[in-house]
């Protein structure tokens, strides 16, 4: 008979003892690995500036009225910087309002800045900036550098003034009227044309300094001063062409009037959707709906809107599943050269939220260049 052969055990074989080996160390390796890679995860997370934003929110949502003044720097106009008194009117002003907050548009990377809202109404701004400390992972932590309150708080009631001697002569009244208009627009005030001697001492550009290209002349605006016999005098204004054009009350300022620039409405005609798009592109970038590179191409090569869109952040958007816009407006269009216009676009941005609907008005003024056959931004003001 034969003998039947023993089968060798697979533990006596070098090759598997190595293998399980370098199996076991591979599974060590993994756990660890996931433990490290989450804790990195967990520091970034923890560092991000939404969660001191949610703080600072926090101030508004607790009426926590006395931090808010040590933050605010417009509380110091307030009656001399009465901290009673501020507090008084923020409880009379935000009680029994909704308060929400959202991002706002920063081109500095370096900050972020954030809108409050009561009742839907703009109320204040705050902005966080880097605390110069670092996460135990080295992400860098922020902190809350400044608070802004946007509307004008009431101001305390003065002390009645002791009534003066009437003098026996009433002195003449007269009312200092105050009306800017585009250098080369012909100005009346009840019949008598401004010149150059009503005119302030300085002009005023319509745009900020670098904000159109080199070469592009930007327009002038002249302020004069009139002293009228009535707070409502007539005052008229014609264009270069002899054109009448509208002027208008400047809102929240007494005895204050402003003629706009005249508008190419042929332009507007022309260009007027495509700048509509353009601002919809841009408004879908800054809501995450749309790529950078979506933004890049729409951009002028070495122009300021690049160095905004590069270092603007919309990590924070709004979180929503759908976007649209409505009542779109173009407006203040102005051809400053052959190959350079700016306008004005504005129209509600509708977010669609897991809440319902999010409106938030949108408004921006571009300056656009002719760059091969295509118009490109050059640069962008956001409102």
């Amino acid at each position: 008979m034969s003998r039947k052969k023993k089968k060798k055990s697979i533990w006596r074989s070098k090759f598997y003892r190595v293998y399980f080996v370098l199996v076991g160390l591979a599974l060590v390796a993994i756990v660890i690995g996931t433990f490290w890679l989450r804790g990195v995860l967990a520091d970034y997370e923890s560092a991000q500036p939404k969660y001191v934003a949610q703080d600072v929110a926090r101030l508004f949502e607790n009426a926590d009225y006395e931090a808010i003044y040590n933050y605010d720097t417009s509380a110091g106009q307030f009656e001399g910087g009465d901290k009673a008194l501020y507090v008084d009117n923020l409880k009379q002003l935000m009680s029994g309002k909704r308060v929400e907050w959202d991002t706002a548009f920063s081109a500095n990377k370096d900050e972020r800045k954030y809108n409050v809202r009561l009742d839907g109404e703009r109320f204040a701004t705050f902005t966080l900036v880097p605390s110069g400390q670092t996460s135990a992972g080295g992400n860098r932590l922020w902190k809350l550098d400044s608070v802004t309150t946007l509307v004008a708080l009431q101001q305390a009631t003065p002390e009645p003034e002791p009534e003066a001697t009437p003098e026996p002569e009433v002195p003449e009244v007269v009312y200092t009227c105050r009306i800017t208009a585009p250098a080369g627009y012909t100005v009346t005030v009840d019949g008598e044309n401004l010149s150059a001697e009503n005119a302030t001492t300085s002009e005023k550009s319509l745009y900020e300094a670098d904000f159109l290209p080199p070469g592009v002349t930007n327009p002038t605006l002249v302020e004069y001063l009139y002293d009228a016999a009535t707070e409502t005098p007539q005052i008229q204004a014609e264009d270069d062409t002899g054109a009448p054009m509208n002027v208008e009350a400047v809102e929240g300022k007494a005895l204050t009037w402003s003629c706009p620039m005249k508008s190419d409405e042929a332009y507007a005609q022309q260009y007027g959707n495509a700048a509509i798009a353009l601002a919809k592109q841009v408004a879908k970038f800054m809501n995450k709906d749309a790529k950078k590179k979506a933004i890049e191409r729409i951009c002028a090569k070495g122009s300021p809107a690049e160095d905004i869109f590069d270092n603007l952040s919309n990590t924070f958007a709004t979180p929503h599943n759908g976007i649209s816009f409505r009542d779109e407006v173009v407006s203040e269009f102005y051809v400053l050269a052959d190959d350079c216009f700016t306008c004005r676009v504005s129209f509600d941005t509708v977010l669609k939220t897991q809440k319902g609907e999010a409106v938030y008005p949108t408004a921006y003024t571009f300056c656009v260049i002719k760059e091969g056959d295509n118009g490109k931004l050059w640069n962008i003001k956001v409102y």
